[in-house]
């Protein structure tokens, strides 16, 4: 099928294969490599040297920068590629950003408001929720969950199935092997819970020890996908 759009903003060594609908206002650069079927929505820009591949959905407003991998099979030995690639509104991925169908499991999914920094590796059947902060050299084993507002320091990685709370702060080079509850701030290898994340806390209202009706909203959606043992929080041990 002849690709489909209504943008004139797409430069003439792009390569656009099967079903590929473009919104009004997307830009893609030279040498691209897109293979439907995809649709992208408005003014997303999609910078050089990216390959892409669907079935995927790309909202509206999001940056695509140079050399950036979408949709390859899971580095999973043995599975086949299942689902789609759902990228919401407002995400930026940098450079080297590589982001991998399912296995089955769920459908390879990023919200909306994510910044990815560059040579971030999201493997399959992963879900990075809403507001979330992921530094350079990042690296999410298979099946993770990112909930809304974390952010994972330099050159931090997960276990496979690894869930992470909702407004928590991985420090750099940290390696999580257990579920990290929301507000924690963690950090080491294994990562050991450190302090809550008072940044955050302040920033939503809440006191320096999570509480009240905002921090059990996001503590029963935590438990809701937690699949493995959570890292205990032992305040006695906590440093400034």
């Amino acid at each position: 099928m002849s690709p489909k759009h209504h943008s004139k903003s797409v430069h003439p060594t792009v390569i656009l294969e099967n079903d590929v609908i473009l919104a009004e206002g997307v830009i893609i650069e030279p040498f691209c490599h897109i293979i439907g079927p995809i649709s992208i929505g408005k003014n997303t820009k999609i910078s050089s040297f990216c390959y892409i591949r669907g079935p995927a959905i790309i909202g509206e407003r999001n940056r695509i920068n140079p050399h950036c991998v979408i949709g390859t099979e899971p580095e999973s030995k043995g599975a086949l590629p299942t689902g789609s690639i759902i990228i919401g509104n407002d995400n930026v991925f940098s450079e080297l950003t590589v982001i991998q169908r399912g296995t089955g499991d769920r459908d390879t999914e990023i919200g909306n408001n994510n910044f990815i920094m560059d040579n971030a590796h999201i493997s399959h059947d992963n879900k990075i929720c809403n507001g979330v902060t992921i530094a350079p050299n990042v690296v999410l084993g298979g099946h993770t969950i990112v909930h809304d507002g974390a952010t994972m320091g330099i050159a931090a990685s997960t276990h496979q199935f690894s869930t992470i709370g909702a407004y928590c702060m991985i420090g750099m080079n940290s390696v999580i092997t257990k579920d990290i509850p929301p507000f924690a701030l963690v950090s080491g290898n294994p990562a050991k819970f450190k302090r809550w994340n008072k940044y955050q806390l302040n920033k939503l209202g809440i006191e320096d020890i999570p509480s009240g009706e905002i921090y059990e909203k996001y503590n029963l959606e935590f438990h809701s996908t937690t699949r493995r043992s959570v890292l205990p929080i032992d305040l006695a041990e906590t440093t400034n």
